[in-house]
């Protein structure tokens, strides 16, 4: 028992420490417009830190899909293909990758500014990858592939070195709460970590070393602690992510809007046009959707009405 308490604490104070990982898309979504990998992520933007990690990484994981997908259109081109829709989309993710880049970490409207931003890379991915799937069979898309497995990009090399060290930065000041709760501190290993002369495996080891001589009851007191701090964030997390999906369309319609006027910076006019175009249509999408939406509420207010009516007469 007293072995499994002290792997308990642990692992929960190396659940409030953030991971290099970063998901792309999200598979499996908790509603309509923020999947459950998003909702995990944004426990972490409680600061302008872990705000700037959220930003850093979602600005590597649209420039890598730009430079991949650069090299796919050059790719068709040499094969003779159309490459006007595909290129227009790079386009539009050019103009977000801007628009990440002018984000304010230290805002505090960071979780919705992440949240609507990762949502508008994901979609635009995944238009893409769609659009060149169709264009291509399976032999010619293994060709693709193998070429653009084999791109490395200085660009990204440097991105995940800034990231690396803003992770660093964010888990050591988790790591100086996670000592305050077990009531000692040890300033060399923090700094050792933050220096990137330890990892985070390591210091796991030094913690764990130091809370196998605690007391039963002092490695409760302590898991209990680092466990409602762990709920605290993921009740916090789930609370923004509501309150960012009250008025998401209206948010994204604003956005797009904007991509429109922004386009008009594009040198390529047909590029230009079909991003325009395809802008447009995601538009009347949405506004298609809102009144569809609208009308819904109105029937079922409706009807509520008359249920109440026939409740109040029986």
């Amino acid at each position: 028992m007293r072995k499994m308490t002290k792997i308990a604490i642990v692992l929960v104070a190396f659940a409030l420490l953030t991971q290099v990982v970063y998901a792309d898309e999200g598979e499996n979504t908790q509603n309509a417009y923020v999947d459950i990998e998003t909702q995990e992520e944004v426990e972490i933007i409680k600061d302008h830190i872990g705000a700037s990690v959220r930003l850093l990484q979602l600005e590597k994981s649209i420039l890598r899909n730009i430079i991949k997908g650069e090299e796919a259109v050059s790719f068709l081109k040499e094969s003779g293909y159309n490459t006007t829709e595909l290129e227009a989309i790079l386009a539009e993710l050019e103009l977000l990758k801007e628009e990440v880049l002018s984000a304010d970490p230290n805002s505090t409207d960071a979780v919705q500014i992440f949240i609507d931003l990762k949502s508008d890379a994901i979609e635009l991915t995944k238009e893409f990858r769609e659009s060149v799937n169709e264009l291509l069979d399976e032999a010619t898309a293994e060709q693709l592939r193998l070429r653009i497995r084999e791109m490395v990009s200085e660009q990204v090399q440097n991105l995940t070195k800034r990231i690396q060290n803003q992770i660093r930065s964010f888990n050591r000041n988790q790591l100086h709460r996670i000592y305050g709760v077990i009531g000692e501190f040890d300033k060399s290993t923090i700094n050792e970590y933050q220096n990137g002369n330890i990892t985070k495996e390591q210091v796991k080891n030094q913690i764990s070393k130091m809370v196998n001589n605690f007391t039963k009851a002092k490695k409760y007191k302590i898991f209990s602690e680092l466990k409602e701090e762990k709920i605290r964030l993921r009740v916090q997390a789930k609370a923004y992510v509501e309150n960012v999906t009250a008025n998401f369309q209206e948010r994204k319609e604003m956005r797009l809007r904007d991509r429109i006027q922004n386009a008009q910076k594009i040198v390529d006019s047909p590029v230009r046009a079909e991003m325009q175009n395809r802008i447009t249509v995601r538009m009347n999408n949405l506004s298609a959707g809102s009144n569809k939406l609208s009308d819904n509420a109105s029937s079922v207010s409706g009807n509520s009405g008359a249920d109440n009516k026939n409740a109040g007469g029986s």
